[in-house]
């Protein structure tokens, strides 16, 4: 495995953190004329961290995400969300003399959201380039998302297509390209979200086939959650996993402005995720968990 790749994706993400989070485009400026938005409680840099615990025969995985705002205002913002991820390779499997990680990637989305009639909801779109090293050989897709968030629901759709090479004679795998529908709904129990989706996939050979997934999130409280999911699709199987999620800092609602429904702050001002399409996955290989 080649570690300089990790850590030339750390060293480059340092310096535009440092950058805008130091107030460069996180303030607006004050405007006599009209009221503004202390934006910096509202949309401020995040970064979560998310480890997944898999079947012995799937590969667990550790992702670490910067969600950051690029340019904001009282009723949109433009973001970067950038997704670190390595996956440890599956205890049960026939190549014990592989490397301990089975593959390491990045995943970097441009995203737009806009608050809707009374910032009591939200609409966004984004799209962007995903990577991945698995066994020597490098792997890309480009992909897209669209989201609608209340909080009653929330509607996200994704598509990703391989660009470059798409299938290799070694290990013999090619990438898949998904495409996803998830529906987010309360379940009347505190903290407690269910999580269906539906996913389609199709191979560079042909081969495809439609899937489902199941998911239970509970919030401990805003910055840890547990996540519980199950799925099934003809070319990868039945799998499941167990993720857990912690935000080291939450968003918090503006005092000046128009307000904001606190119940869709952490979606706002939060990663996109990975709805099943950001993590590249290729001929055989388990689902992208994760929201």
């Amino acid at each position: 495995m080649n570690n300089h790749y990790f850590l030339l994706i750390f060293f480059f993400s340092l310096p535009l953190s440092a950058f805008f989070s130091s107030g460069v485009f996180a303030q607006p400026q004050q405007d006599s004329k009209q009221d503004v938005v202390e934006i910096s409680s509202l949309v401020i840099p995040n970064d979560t961290f998310k480890f997944l615990l898999a079947p012995l025969q799937s590969s667990n995985r550790i992702e670490y995400n910067h969600y950051l705002p690029l340019l904001i205002d009282t009723n949109f913002q433009i973001f970067i969300d950038n997704t670190i991820y390595v996956k440890q390779r599956p205890i049960e499997t026939d190549n014990i003399n592989s490397s301990y990680f089975d593959s390491i990637g990045d995943s970097l989305r441009i995203g737009y959201r806009k608050l809707l009639t009374g910032a009591d909801s939200f609409w966004g779109v984004n799209f962007g380039y995903d990577n991945a090293l698995q066994a020597g050989l490098y792997y890309q897709q480009l992909g897209v998302g669209f989201e609608v968030t209340s909080p009653n629901f929330q509607l996200v759709s994704t598509f990703a297509a391989p660009i470059g090479n798409r299938a290799y004679p070694s290990p013999g795998k090619s990438i898949l390209s998904p495409f996803n529908i998830q529906v987010s709904v309360p379940t009347g129990i505190n903290a407690l979200v269910f999580l269906p989706r539906f996913y389609y996939i199709y191979d560079y050979d042909g081969a495809s086939a439609p899937g489902g997934q199941l998911q239970l999130n509970y919030h401990f409280n805003p910055r840890l959650k547990l996540s519980l999911s199950t799925s099934y699709d003809s070319l990868s199987g039945s799998g499941g996993a167990l993720e857990l999620f912690w935000r080291p800092n939450v968003p918090v609602a503006p005092s000046l402005g128009s307000p904001i429904n606190p119940q869709i702050l952490g979606s706002y001002a939060g990663p996109v995720g990975n709805n099943g399409t950001r993590i590249i996955r290729l001929t055989g290989s388990d689902p992208a968990y994760g929201d």
